[in-house]
């Protein structure tokens, strides 16, 4: 799946350089196969099932800064969960950020179809409640607030963003409206075979 992501990284005439982060030799090798960098590798605890994206960002954004002898102004995040992302995207999302001055970060998602208002819930002592109580009752969900579902597409971010405001979600952050037809995030094996058939109808 990195091949997918190194590829439109280095498609995209706005970016750079390409460089992976893993703790992997194998995958860096690969990657390396494929035409991105791989000047550092990941240290194991930051390679955990549950460590935050944030900190393996800031890990990679200071040590290409040690390494390269070069300030990163701007980090851009191409998970390679996924796969079905165009450069076009990365380009569009970089311009949303480049024409505010004022933002901090670029975030992918789409409208969710499940909304917290209308059709999420929690338990709370064992009773149903929803997850974001609205203040009045609300009869259907195309009256809710409209809420978006993130994906990991593209995710841009500023050096201050990440190194000074440490927020996965900054103060003024933007959106980048994924195409419904690819946002998929692969996290299990159907998830994998739904994203093959997509990719095989050329969207």
């Amino acid at each position: 799946m990195i091949a997918y992501s190194i590829e439109c990284g280095l498609a995209c005439p706005s970016i750079d350089k390409v460089v992976v982060s893993t703790d992997n030799r194998e995958i860096a090798e690969i990657s390396r196969d494929l035409g991105a960098e791989v000047p550092f590798m990941r240290p194991s605890e930051l390679a955990q099932d549950e460590t935050p994206m944030l900190q393996v960002m800031q890990h990679a954004l200071e040590t290409a800064e040690n390494i390269y002898h070069k300030k990163v102004d701007t980090l851009v995040l191409l998970q390679p969960t996924s796969p079905l992302r165009k450069v076009s995207d990365i380009e569009e999302s970089l311009l949303i950020y480049l024409q505010d001055k004022d933002c901090q970060a670029v975030i992918s998602g789409r409208t969710a179809h499940f909304n917290p208002y209308f059709n999420m819930a929690c338990l709370e002592e064992g009773y149903v409640q929803l997850a974001i109580p609205p203040s009045e009752d609300i009869g259907s969900r195309q009256k809710c607030p409209v809420v978006y579902d993130l994906d990991g597409t593209v995710w841009i971010y500023s050096r201050e963003a990440l190194m000074d405001i440490k927020k996965r979600i900054p103060p003024r952050t933007r959106l980048f409206e994924v195409p419904e037809e690819r946002v998929i995030e692969i996290d299990t094996e159907l998830d994998f075979k739904i994203a093959e058939i997509l990719m095989s109808q050329d969207f």
